[in-house]
């Protein structure tokens, strides 16, 4: 079986089961913390493969997102769009941190983006953030090293290079 085509099928079956956790229907005091897996995901092979994910990945796997839970349309796309292109100027540096270090920027990271929604679905229409909206920013943070090892694992499993 050719590397490349099974490592970009890993990838994009990766983001794909990630979209579902997302959408997956959690009870209610879980679901207000919920990270977001897609982007976690995206984050993780952007850092580890950033030949293999781009910008018009992220825009693409953003308009997807969009679709799926029924956002302005291009909000998570711009959201994607800008995590990729970040991860990739940042990749060398993010390489070579500690996943406890790695998951500092991912939680500014997430805030970030945070503040951008924010902004968008204000923009459209009226959006109060309470404290759960920001909540999810950390619990992206603390559950990166989780997800780092998993998608790792699976990265290594596969031989995705």
């Amino acid at each position: 079986m050719n590397t490349s085509s099974s490592g970009n099928l890993i990838i994009y079956l990766s983001l794909l089961i990630a979209m579902c956790l997302s959408i997956a229907p959690w009870p209610n005091p879980l679901a207000t913390l919920m990270p977001s897996w897609t982007l976690l995901a995206f984050m993780y092979w952007n850092i580890a493969l950033p030949h293999k994910v781009s910008v018009g990945t992220g825009f693409i796997t953003g308009l997807l997102f969009d679709t799926l839970i029924g956002s302005t349309l291009g909000q998570n796309a711009l959201i994607f769009s800008i995590a990729s292109f970040l991860s990739h100027k940042m990749y060398s540096r993010l390489r070579n941190y500690r996943v406890w270090q790695q998951a500092y920027f991912v939680l500014l990271f997430f805030l970030i983006m945070k503040l951008l929604s924010l902004w968008i679905s204000r923009s459209t229409h009226y959006f109060e953030a309470g404290y759960s909206y920001w909540a999810q920013a950390l619990v992206s943070a603390i559950i990166w090293p989780f997800v780092f090892s998993s998608l790792r694992l699976i990265r290594r499993r596969f031989r995705v290079q």
